[in-house]
């Protein structure tokens, strides 16, 4: 029983990191789609230089 416990839990943290990471990379292509305004204090949140 302890391992079967084991393996839900491993799976549903997986499942968890997973729609965690697909939700950051919709965020991130959003972004990218409203970076075309010109907003006079953008280059102080540019942190990587994604442009």
């Amino acid at each position: 029983m302890v391992i079967v416990l084991g393996l839900l839990s491993l799976i549903s943290m997986c499942a968890c990191i997973l729609i965690l990471a697909s939700l950051a990379i919709s965020l991130h292509e959003r972004k990218q789609e409203t970076d075309n305004k010109n907003e006079p204090f953008s280059y102080l949140f540019e942190v990587y230089n994604e442009k």
